[in-house]
């Protein structure tokens, strides 16, 4: 078998195995650059005062191989509260069994005293982790998707 019939037998497969592998890498650096931001802004990836121990937020992808391989990527916790606005509004006990001070159900406020509830300022300007991470790393993953491609063509070209 000539050279061309060989390279052009193994060049579909090759190709199918590195897009799966380029979407997968790609995704991984635009995820990575997301917590980065994520983390830059909360230093532990948690949001204080938002819930028991604080709200635990980042970023995961989910691949889905095939002809058209695509990457999911997605944000865990609520990364609402750091990447879009909100109006300042009034936070009330949600369930009045889970803390009680003197008797009466309350929450706890940042200074360690009780409240009924509490006035929130808003987020008129939210400093949006997720999209500056992917603003940040789109160029670098889209390269890294050339790269593999490219590699995957000169393995098969051997």
């Amino acid at each position: 078998m000539s050279w061309v019939v060989t390279m052009s037998a193994r060049l579909p497969e090759e190709l199918q195995k590195a897009q799966n592998r380029a979407v997968r890498n790609a995704a991984l650096i635009v995820t990575r650059g997301i917590r980065d931001e994520v983390r830059a802004l909360t230093g532990d990836m948690r949001l204080s005062g938002v819930g028991y121990r604080g709200a635990r937020i980042g970023a995961r992808f989910q691949t889905r191989g095939g002809v058209n391989p695509s990457a999911l990527i997605r944000a865990t916790g609520p990364a609402h509260l750091v990447e879009h606005p909100s109006a300042p509004h009034r936070i009330e006990v949600r369930n009045p069994r889970k803390r009680r001070e003197g008797g009466r159900a309350s929450i706890r406020l940042r200074d360690g005293s009780f409240a009924k509830g509490t006035n929130h300022p808003g987020v008129p300007r939210p400093r949006k982790p997720y999209e500056r991470g992917y603003l940040r790393t789109r160029d670098q993953a889209g390269e890294e998707f050339d790269r593999t491609i490219q590699d995957a063509i000169r393995r098969a070209m051997r």
